[in-house]
């Protein structure tokens, strides 16, 4: 069995796991997340300034966590996937005009798009993932998007790394294939609060 296909099962189970919580318990936990997640952004992000992902399916829900970051004068930027799997960033707020990706079933804000020079500027990058470990090896969508972004950036001035999961989508090390060109997250989101994973 190759480590790829592995990597797809263990996403795939966690995927189902997502589905079967159903949206109200998905809203439920992803409410608690925001609740430890403002206070430690507005305690560890002077530049008040961050990506969030747009969620899609069942995803930890993050429409409300824009909402709130915004009203405590964020400034937000999300991700758009450009062709071959390169990411670009632009603007979030509350209206924000909206239109189908040209690559992907989401629909992503319409407006300026800006490069990884962008990150200079930025004290935190929420990283999506399937599941996270103790390590901060991350288990990701599999477009490998993100990874690639992220090995882009000078290690020393880039955001620090955090991705939101749920309870059950921490794990020991171990748990999740490793790749040379998977990047670990610094920390983690979860119901029960903000864990630092890495020094």
């Amino acid at each position: 069995m190759t480590e790829n296909k592995t990597k797809d099962e263990i996403r795939n189970r966690f995927r189902a796991q997502r589905r079967a919580l159903g949206a109200e318990a998905r809203e439920a936990q992803m409410q608690l997340v925001t609740g430890h997640l403002l206070p430690w952004l507005q305690a560890h992000a002077p530049r008040k300034a961050v990506t969030c992902f747009l969620s899609y399916g069942a995803e930890p829900p993050t429409a409300d966590l824009l909402a709130r970051l915004h009203e405590a004068g964020f400034t937000l930027y999300v991700p758009v996937c450009e062709p071959e799997r390169q990411l670009s960033w632009t603007r979030w707020y509350p209206g924000v005009a909206m239109a189908r990706s040209l690559v992907g079933p989401i629909d992503e804000p319409v407006g300026e798009r800006f490069s990884a020079q962008l990150m200079e500027e930025l004290d935190v990058i929420l990283v999506p993932a399937q599941a996270v470990d103790v390590n901060g090896d991350r288990l990701g969508q599999g477009g490998g998007y993100y990874d690639r972004f992220i090995a882009s950036l000078p290690r020393a001035t880039r955001p620090k790394l955090l991705s939101i999961v749920f309870e059950h989508e921490f794990l020991e090390a171990g748990k999740i294939p490793v790749e040379p060109f998977d990047e670990r997250v610094e920390a983690v989101v979860l119901p029960s609060g903000v864990l630092e994973l890495t020094k």
